[in-house]
Parts: structure tokens; sequence; C-alpha cells
């Protein structure tokens, strides 16, 4: 087999690639998969919610993507592929459970959980409290190595990311800076870190920047090019 060229972009879905990966080959995932989002239906909800769950439905592959995603089975792949457990998750507060279930009761991981409070979220909160936190779970054993009071701290205090969403066409991209900080925290330069949800690409432009080996997976094939043209023109 000859040298692998970094970065590796493959637009698959990666419940098939992930087996094609050689075992405890990867040192860090950082990734953002599909939300269990139902906000269509609670009372009050504002037509600016209703559109915004119309964003998350992937026009190029008719997937609804606000149904989640199989946590359990995505684990079972993925944990045998790492050389030790060290994995973000962005997710929602209905995935938190099943996430904490598998990988700290079951698995025995050290865990995080990290906050982005957005101070302009949607004024919907008849009903309900407003959807202005997402969360991001880290599960490790002993990667989690901060260099400075600003990186160890677990939320983030920011708007919502309106530009990058109008430049880029993702509806749930993160901030660049989040992302770096999870990469400078759990990894080192010239390690490899996968994210096999990639959408339009950040965690790969993030080990641009960063120096680090990137391989990620997108299904859809318009965020796949999106990614691809920002990766490469880094």
């Amino acid at each position: 087999m000859g040298k692998i060229e970094y970065p590796v972009l493959l637009r698959k879905d990666c419940f098939k690639i992930i087996p094609t990966l050689k075992d405890h080959s990867i040192d860090l995932v950082v990734t953002d998969p599909p939300y269990n989002v139902k906000a269509i239906g609670y009372g009050g909800t504002l037509n600016d919610v209703k559109g915004f769950n119309k964003s998350l439905i992937d026009l190029t592959t008719n997937t609804d993507i606000t149904k989640g995603y199989d946590i359990r089975g995505f684990s079972e792949l993925i944990v045998p592929k790492m050389k030790d457990i060290n994995i973000y998750f962005w997710c929602n507060k209905k995935q938190i459970p099943e996430y904490l279930q598998i990988y700290v009761t079951e698995l025995k991981c050290a865990f995080e959980i990290i906050s982005w409070h957005k101070v302009n979220a949607l004024p919907s909160y008849s009903n309900k409290y407003l959807t202005d936190t997402e969360y991001c779970l880290y599960f490790h054993k002993g990667h989690c190595k901060p260099n400075n009071y600003e990186d160890a701290k677990t939320y983030f205090m920011g708007s919502i990311n309106h530009k990058d969403k109008k430049l880029y066409g993702h509806p749930s991209i993160k901030p660049l800076d989040y992302i770096e900080t999870f990469i400078r925290n759990s990894s080192k330069k010239g390690e490899i870190v996968f994210d096999p949800f990639m959408g339009s690409g950040t965690t790969g432009v993030a080990c641009n920047h960063l120096k680090r080996k990137f391989i990620g997976c997108e299904i859809d094939k318009t965020y796949f090019k999106i990614a691809k043209d920002r990766i490469y023109n880094e």
C-alpha cells in the first residue's frame, strides 16, 4: 500500500467507510452528527423554527437529518478504530442520555459536557425554555490537555454564526475557533483526526490550521463539494 496523502475526503456513508479503516489508527474524532430535532409541534413554535427544521432536510439525498442517527451502532463501529477513545460529539439534549449510557456507564470513559450559549437564539419560549444552548460531549481516556485557561473552559458564549451559514450553506455549521480548541486540546501535530459527518468541512479546515492529518466523510453531494473546496483552498 502506497503512502497516504492527507487530507482524505470521501463522499460516502460513514457507516460503510468506518469498517474499512485500520483498527487503532485514529487519534481523535471530532464530529457533528444529525441531531434528534423535533421542534415542530411545540406549543408556540414560530415559523422561523419551522423554517430551520426544513433546512435540515438534506435535499440532494432526500434524507431528513432531524431524526438523529444510530448512536449505538456508530459507537460499535468507531471505538475499535481509535487508538484510545478520544471523541467529541456535538448533540442536542435529547441525545445526551444515550451517549452517557454507552461511553460512560458501559465504556468507562471520562467525559465533559461542553456548551455553546447563543446570545441571539430564536425567541421561541411558549411552553418551553429557549433553545439557546448546544452541547458537545467529549469522551476520552487520558487525552484532555488544554494549554491555557481559555482553552480549558467548558462553555462558549457567542452568536449564531449567520455569516458562515450564508457563506457555506450548511444550517448547523459550528464556529471554526471552537473546533480548533477541541483539536488543540486533544491531539498533537501530525496526528490523524477523523470527522465521519464532515458537513461543510470545518473540522478539515481546523486540521489544516493546526497541522493535523484529516480524514472526512460526507454523504451529501452539495456539502461534500463545499467541504472539498474549503479544505483545499486553505
